[in-house]
This record gives structure tokens, C-alpha cells and sequence, in this order.
């Protein structure tokens, strides 16, 4: 059963093939965009872009939404679309505050946080998989109604969080130390270790290919798919928590900005290391290509509009990008 889903590895001693310009670009445009990019900017602007300050800026404030694109990901490889994601990170976030703001201890605030990702995970599993309404209806249904929560326990106005010691759990302050980019880095390498390292990665990809194939190879489907549902909202909702914890604030209004990068980074990311593929470290790739650009932008005076329209055009080229790598795998198959 397993030979039907796994991928034929090279034999010990069997010479691995050496990529060509096209391949090499194939796999790794984006990572040499990326340098690229970096190099620009750095020539432009050689005072205020390649300064330790703001590099380490960069990836502090992109841990927060590597997290996120970490739960696109997840539906994404089984073949499925969570739109609730940015939702879910964005009540989690008011939640935390408001439960922390109440008097509660920030381990029950943090577990609050988790439950409640879980109860929406579960919820959306149950109509996408159970009752087999389309992800994309189902999910966003779920983040229209988390929208609305967002109005009634914020009241319409932002809400500051008043504890210091929730603040603390992702910088010291006083000092340019992140915490946050340790959060990141330890999920980013579970989930990594999860997809590439475990039959439920194997298996999970299996349904995203072929959940008619994978039925028949005796994989679970219904089982991976209500999986990576849950562990979608989780980790969302753990990204909210930490968004709580960095900013200080929730506006009533907070979650869906953050949809569109979470998704671009996952469309980059399968077009790059892996090309085809939703995978980790091309999606890490993909946020810091997103980062960059905005950063670069920002700092040559861009105004804000230009940074959601460099976003739109980097997921327009990475859906594009997925779409040609996944006709010329399948044309050199036949």
C-alpha cells in the first residue's frame, strides 16, 4: 500500500541527475528572485535596507504570518482550500486579549485560545467533510460569522491589552530581542518534520493527489482532511495568540488582511524547492519574498497601496507559476 504513494528514491551509489538552467530555475527561481531582490535594495538604498536593525525587522514581523501560511498549507496539500484562517488568527486574537484583560492566567488564556481553534477546525472539517459542502463556501461562511464575533466582543472600537507579562511572551523589552521568531522557527520545523518525515504526510498528500486513488490504496481520507482542518484553525488560532502578545491591540476589524500573504507564500512555496508541491521551506521562502518586496517598497517611499498590489501580483505570478510546473510534470509523465 505504501509503494502506491510514495515517490521511488534513488538507489545507494545511483548518481542523482544534475539539473539544467531550466530545471535549476524551475526549482529555485523564486530563492534567486529573492537574492535578487535583496541585492536591489541593498544598492538602493545601502543606508537604511541592509542594516541588521531592519533585516531582523523582517523576519520578526514575518514570523506571525509564516505561522498562518504554515495552516494554508495543510488544507492546501490534501487538496483543499481553508479560507477561515485570517478569521480564525484574527478572533484568537481579540479572545486572548479579552480573556487576559479579564483577569485570567495566561496559561488558560492560551488554552482558551487553542480550544476555541480547535472547536472551528472541528466545525469546519464536519461541513466540508461529513456533509461535503464546498471548502471554499464552507470556510468562508465561517470567517463571515467570525467577522461579526470580532464586532460583538470588541463593541466596534479597539481593544489594548493591559498585561505585561502576556507582552513579554514574544519580546524583551527594552532590547531587540524577538522571542516570536522562536515560535515560528520551532513550528516551522514540526510542520516541515510532519509533511516530509511521517506516513501522515505521506498520506496527506496522497488525498490531496488522488483522493479517489488514495480511497482505493486504503488511505483514510475523511481522517487526513478533518486533520489538516484542525490543525489548520490550531495553528492559526496560535498565531492569533502571538499577534495579541506583539502588537498590544485588536481592531474589531483585524484577521483578513493577513489571508492574502498566507497565501501567496503557499503558491510561491509550490513553485519552488519542491515545484508542485506545498512545502515548507518554499512557503518560508515565499513569506520572506513577500516581506522583502513590501519592506524594499516601503522603504523607498511606496505608498500603502503599493504593497497590497505587489502582494496580488506575486500570488497572480505563484498560482501561474504552480499551474505551469504541474502541466510540464504531468506532459513529461506521459
Amino acid at each position: 500500500m505504501v509503494s502506491t504513494i510514495t515517490k521511488a528514491r534513488p538507489k545507494p551509489g545511483q548518481a542523482r541527475t544534475r539539473l539544467g538552467p531550466a530545471a535549476f530555475l524551475t526549482r529555485y527561481g523564486v530563492i534567486v528572485f529573492l537574492v535578487l531582490l535583496v541585492t536591489i535594495f541593498a544598492l538602493l538604498m545601502p543606508r537604511t535596507f541592509p542594516t541588521s536593525g531592519n533585516l531582523m525587522a523582517i523576519v520578526a514581523d514575518q514570523s506571525i504570518p509564516i505561522i498562518l501560511a504554515l495552516a494554508a498549507i495543510l488544507p492546501l496539500a490534501a487538496g483543499e482550500f481553508d479560507l477561515s484562517i485570517a478569521a480564525v488568527l484574527g478572533f484568537s486574537s481579540i479572545l486572548s486579549i479579552a480573556l487576559s484583560n479579564a483577569g485570567m492566567p495566561l496559561p488558560l488564556v492560551l488554552a482558551g485560545t487553542l480550544v476555541f481553534g480547535l472547536l472551528v477546525g472541528a466545525v469546519n472539517a464536519f461541513f466540508v467533510v461529513k456533509i461535503g459542502i464546498n471548502a471554499f463556501i464552507g470556510t468562508l461562511a465561517m470567517a463571515t460569522i467570525l467577522a461579526g464575533l470580532n464586532l460583538l466582543l470588541t463593541r466596534g472600537s479597539l481593544m489594548t491589552l493591559e498585561s505585561e507579562e502576556f507582552a513579554r511572551l514574544t519580546s524583551v523589552p527594552g532590547s531587540r530581542i524577538q522571542i516570536v521568531i522562536a515560535y515560528a522557527l520551532v513550528l516551522v520545523l514540526v510542520i516541515w518534520y510532519l509533511l516530509e518525515r511521517t506516513p501522515f504526510g505521506r498520506y496527506l498528500r496522497a488525498t490531496g493527489m488522488g483522493r479517489p486513488a488514495a480511497r482505493l490504496s486504503g488511505v483514510r481520507t475523511e481522517r487526513y482532511l478533518t486533520s489538516s482542518f484542525v490543525l489548520a484553525a490550531l495553528l492559526a488560532s496560535f498565531a492569533g495568540f502571538l499577534l495579541a502578545s506583539r502588537s498590544g491591540s485588536a481592531p474589531p476589524t483585524l484577521g483578513p488582511e493577513f489571508l492574502l500573504p498566507a497565501y501567496a507564500a503557499a503558491f510561491l512555496g509550490a513553485a519552488t524547492i519542491r515545484p508542485g508541491f506545498f512545502n515548507v521551506w518554499g512557503t518560508v521562502v515565499g513569506a520572506f519574498l513577500l516581506a522583502v518586496g513590501s519592506n524594499g517598497l516601503t522603504l523607498m517611499g511606496a505608498q500603502t497601496w503599493v504593497a497590497n498590489v505587489f502582494n496580488g501580483v506575486a500570488l497572480l505570478a505563484a498560482v501561474s507559476a504552480s499551474v505551469i510546473v504541474a502541466r510540464r510534470g504531468v506532459s513529461g509523465r506521459t
